[in-house]
């Protein structure tokens, strides 16, 4: 009878330990079939490096780096020079300034100064890493516009003007890859910004039966509206 109850016993034991076992391999089993099933396409490139041919038109010489912070964010920044009063023709740069305003005739000739640009994207696609498909982007920037003030008859010195923006915009943008190392950056965007204009114009003053002409300097500070639109052409690396 002993024997009897003991392999009863022993068989039973055998069963309830395979009925466990075979439970946890099914239960690992859909575990790794879950985690295969949220897996996103992965980018291949972490950084893009960029130029905006659309930014000459602005006078901008745009160069921006982006890149991934976070599976769907990153951050790019853009610095470059300024070139004020492009224009074509024969005079070029130079813009002729009534003389019937303030005094004598003047010339506004083109400078070189400066942009800064930084901005935070974040990619909300679920299929995608960052730096792919359609992101929104917050973005501050600074730019400042130089340019060169002459007399026209040549008895006053030259001075310098200035055209300082500071904004701040949300831009909406689609990034695509055309290959695994070249992309085009499309985007768009609205904004306010603050612009500080300081210049000079001329004035006459009459003594002794005689005009003589200075240079008055002038300031304004003013809001206004900051619309962006435009392409960048990209080049990843991993």
């Amino acid at each position: 009878m002993k024997k009897k109850a003991l392999s009863t016993i022993a068989a039973l034991l055998v069963v309830v330990f395979s009925g466990i076992a075979q439970d946890d391999f099914i239960v690992v089993e859909q575990h790794s079939r879950k985690k295969g099933e949220k897996k996103i396409r992965l980018n291949d490139n972490i950084g893009v490096v960029k130029f905006t041919p659309t930014q000459l038109l602005v006078g901008e010489i745009n160069f921006s780096y982006e890149h991934q912070v976070s599976k769907q964010s990153s951050f790019e920044v853009a610095l470059g020079p300024t070139l004020s009063n492009i224009a074509l023709g024969a005079n070029g740069g130079n813009h002729y300034i009534d003389p019937y305003y303030g005094g004598g005739g003047t010339y506004q000739t083109s400078g070189t100064g400066f942009f800064a640009e930084a901005g935070y994207r974040f990619y909300p696609l679920d299929e995608t890493e960052a730096l792919n498909r359609f992101y929104v982007s917050p973005i501050l920037k600074i730019r400042q516009m130089n340019y060169g003030l002459k007399d026209i008859a040549g008895t006053l010195p030259d001075q310098k003007g200035s055209d300082l923006l500071t904004s701040f915009a949300m831009n909406f943008g689609y990034q695509l890859w055309i290959s695994k190392s070249f992309s085009f950056d499309f985007f768009t965007g609205l904004g306010i910004g603050q612009q500080q204009e300081n210049s000079y114009f001329q004035v006459s003053e009459y003594a002794n039966n005689t005009y003589t002409y200075k240079w008055q300097a002038t300031s304004n500070s003013y809001a206004r509206y900051v619309f962006n639109f435009g392409m960048k052409v990209g080049i990843g690396h991993k």
